[in-house]
């Protein structure tokens, strides 16, 4: 593929369809997690749910720095500098382990305590921390993974990646239940699974990467840490980190105010986040593919294609969350009862959705004007409206619809959609202003 002269619908589907289709086994994968968590006691999957923002609070690091990777390889690529490419992907290898042991390792540390800020107690909060135990340690492997694949992203390469998540979900179905119920080992089962599977993915895509036009990125000498690319690095992927670290908080606090109606409920808004996250698999495909084929393009000065890029995958995306909002909305209950029979968990998972449907439009402006930016090395800008969108007006109507009005947990819902949309709109028509400036210029 050549991302700045192919056609961009051809470019879009060649790199969006095998992304989705990767996150779509990714997103099946913890849904067998969830599957088995249930199997084992409806305690351990409250547990699962209570553990997740946690967890994604140093995943966090693991996506910021595969987008940061992403970024700059890809505008080096777009300038013709091969060779730092090549510098720029092996540092990013290096880099994304050290940043994942330390963060990984200070996130399990503080675990407890964020629990208990989130007002959780009981057993639930146990399991919660046994998986945490597992998963947080063994964080480095999930950070190779991104930056390998932001590496392949560059080059346009989103097959290896749906690859590797495809085996993984296979290879998941079966050591989850090997793990958990034929060692005995439970929800440590659960956390093994996954870090065993993350670490066969780190190793085939990094085979991948070596034999990919950049390869030579795993030489030594690209390897050992050199402090100005990392800094670099640091400051493409710590704004992104920070968006996913956002995204962490807000569904802590969500969670936390979830919490007030109890364990079913806890319950209910982890099955409808799955749910959600199926829908969302188109958008998070054309995201990929944006933020690949914008780094590039911007990289080459090539400003005309990049704005027709971004309308072009809004366009594509708004009309799959138009449809799938109106389907998530018809069948939410069918959807919640295919992994629980509990009625009090039901209604909160479809009450989730019957919102979330409205909501879904809105995620494809984010994801796209978010991924623009950061193709034109603007990573800071998405970070001020995540920081509106996912903290700020959520805690702060959350409050109101809680302990002002007095509302039931739809309350929670609402002030979620009115957040959405409030930042989402103007995040839009910042990116659309920025890339008119470069193709005036």
């Amino acid at each position: 593929m050549d991302l700045t002269k192919d056609p961009i619908p051809h470019l879009l589907k060649k790199i969006a369809v095998p992304a989705s289709i990767g996150m779509f086994f990714n997103t099946m994968y913890y849904i067998v997690d969830n599957y088995y968590a249930g199997m084992l006691s409806s305690t351990a999957l409250a547990g699962l749910s209570l553990a997740a923002p946690i967890y994604f609070l140093g995943i966090a690091v693991a996506i910021g720095v595969g987008q940061g990777t992403n970024t700059l390889v890809g505008n080096a690529r777009g300038e013709g500098r091969h060779d730092l490419a090549e510098e720029i992907a092996g540092q990013a290898l290096s880099f994304s382990w050290l940043s994942a042991i330390v963060i990984g390792l200070t996130v399990l540390i503080f675990a407890s305590d964020l629990f208990h800020l989130m007002g959780a107690e009981g057993a639930y909060l146990n399991d919660a921390l046994k998986y945490l135990s597992i998963i947080l340690p063994t964080l480095a492997f999930s950070a190779h993974v991104m930056a390998a694949n932001g590496i392949l992203n560059s080059l346009g390469d989103t097959t290896s990646f749906r690859n590797s998540l495809i085996v993984a979900f296979l290879a998941n179905i079966i050591l989850d239940p090997l793990l958990m119920f034929g060692f005995g080992w439970g929800v440590y089962g659960l956390a093994a699974a996954t870090a065993l599977t993350q670490l066969g993915s780190a190793l085939y895509l990094s085979w991948k990467v070596k034999q990919s036009a950049l390869g030579y990125c795993l030489r030594w000498q690209h390897l050992i840490p050199n402090w100005s690319y990392y800094r670099a690095l640091f400051n493409q992927s710590l704004p992104a980190s920070t968006n996913m670290f956002l995204i962490a908080l807000g569904s802590i606090i969500v969670t936390a105010a979830v919490a007030q109606f109890g364990e079913g409920a806890v319950a209910g808004l982890g099955i409808a986040l799955r749910v959600e996250q199926l829908v969302l698999l188109p958008t998070v495909g054309i995201n990929i593919a944006v933020l690949s084929l914008v780094s590039v393009n911007y990289g080459a000065r090539q400003f005309q294609r990049m704005e027709k890029v971004a309308l072009d995958s809004i366009k594509i995306g708004t009309a799959m969350m138009v449809l799938g909002g109106i389907l998530v909305f018809i069948f939410a209950s069918t959807l919640i009862s295919l992994f629980t029979d509990d009625p009090n968990v039901i209604e909160i998972g479809v009450g989730y959705l019957r919102v979330e449907a409205i909501i879904l439009p809105a995620y494809v402006l984010s994801f796209i004007s978010g991924a623009v930016l950061q193709g034109m090395k603007q990573a800071a800008v998405p970070m001020y409206f995540n920081l509106a969108r996912q903290l700020i007006l959520p805690s702060l109507f959350i409050v109101i619809a809680l302990f002002v009005l007095e509302t039931n947990i739809f309350g929670i819902w609402w002030s979620i959609a009115l957040a959405s949309w409030l930042t989402v709109s103007l995040q839009f028509v910042h990116m659309r202003s920025k890339v008119k400036q470069e193709v005036l210029i």
